[in-house]
């Protein structure tokens, strides 16, 4: 094969598992092959472990307005050496670095040598909610590689060597907790200083969140609920969820969400109607519910009760 047909394949690739881009040889350098696999995760995630010679890969604004893809891809460099551009920023991969990137903004790759890439390619509606009010802009490129960001980087690798021995809910579980300790990670970028909180400001929050852990499934819980519960003014409790980059309802919701996740996945409860889970879990209307789970987690409840017991029975034998 040409090298100018294995750049368009190259191309072609690159543009049906994660953006539409364009391709470039590097003057002195052979490109010959290439190699991507991908695995399709529940909630809508896939993960990519590339091998791909020395090559340049564009993103252009043409292409985000023929494709409208804004997907985010969480990506760690296993071997060689890649440069990316995107958001006026340069990243430079070594081995064991970890990067966040959008298809929503343009970005170059520059594939230095034969590298080897994973990539975790999450849907933009699934992870923007973690992120609060972040800056897009300001969380593209390297992430820490450093405490939480080792986890990060080990789980990610986790989820590309493991995931396909699991059964599907042991596959969601798995890639959650990536989504949660990933939005954790960039969340912290854009506001270092929540790592520095003094301690009378960390043990109220602490007070607040085992207050609103215990009291969740109450249908009819407040901020002002919340606020009074803890000595506080409403006002000063908003302020306090603000800092920590969500909102008090948004994170009573998030608990809710969570555990309705976890009675689903629940073998013991399999024959505990949806609506039932819902109204227990602190929510009034399962129609609401069902559309804020789908929204949550890229999943209806129905669909993650159906898939998940059914696929740990398939592999139990």
């Amino acid at each position: 094969m040409s090298k100018k047909n294995q750049l368009e394949e190259l191309k072609a690739s690159v543009t049906s598992t994660l953006a539409e881009v364009d391709t470039q040889e590097i003057s002195g350098l052979d490109f010959r092959d290439f190699h991507c696999k991908e695995i399709s995760l529940p909630g809508g995630l896939s993960m990519l472990d590339i091998n791909i010679d020395p090559v340049i890969i564009k993103r252009h604004p043409n292409h985000i307005a023929a494709d409208a893809n804004y997907d985010y891809f969480l990506t760690t460099l296993l071997e060689g050496r890649a440069i990316i551009q995107q958001a006026e920023k340069t990243t430079v991969m070594n081995p064991g670095d970890l990067a966040l990137m959008t298809g929503g903004l343009p970005y170059t790759i520059e594939y230095e040598l034969p590298s080897r890439r994973l990539i975790a390619r999450i849907p933009y509606e699934v992870f923007q909610q973690r992120l609060s009010d972040c800056d897009e802009k300001a969380i593209m490129g390297h992430l820490p590689n450093e405490d939480l960001g080792r986890v990060v980087n080990d789980l990610l690798k986790s989820v590309a060597f493991e995931a396909e021995s699991l059964n599907i809910t042991e596959q969601y579980t798995l890639t959650q907790s990536l989504l949660e300790l990933t939005a954790a990670l960039t969340r912290a970028i854009i506001r270092p200083d929540d790592l520095k909180s003094e301690p009378r400001h960390t043990d109220l929050l602490n007070r607040i969140f085992t207050y609103i852990e215990e009291n969740y499934m109450d249908s009819d819980l407040t901020p002002d609920k919340i606020a009074q519960g803890n000595g506080i003014s409403t006002r000063y409790l908003h302020s306090l969820f603000r800092d920590s980059g969500t909102t008090v309802l948004k994170w009573v919701w998030e608990q809710r969400l969570k555990a309705a996740r976890n009675d689903l996945l629940d073998p013991a409860q399999t024959q505990t109607r949806v609506s039932e889970i819902a109204f227990r879990r602190g929510f009034n209307d399962s129609a609401h519910f069902s559309r804020s789970f789908k929204n949550r987690f890229g999943i209806s409840p129905t669909q993650l009760r159906n898939q998940g017991p059914r696929q740990a029975d398939s592999t139990a034998g």
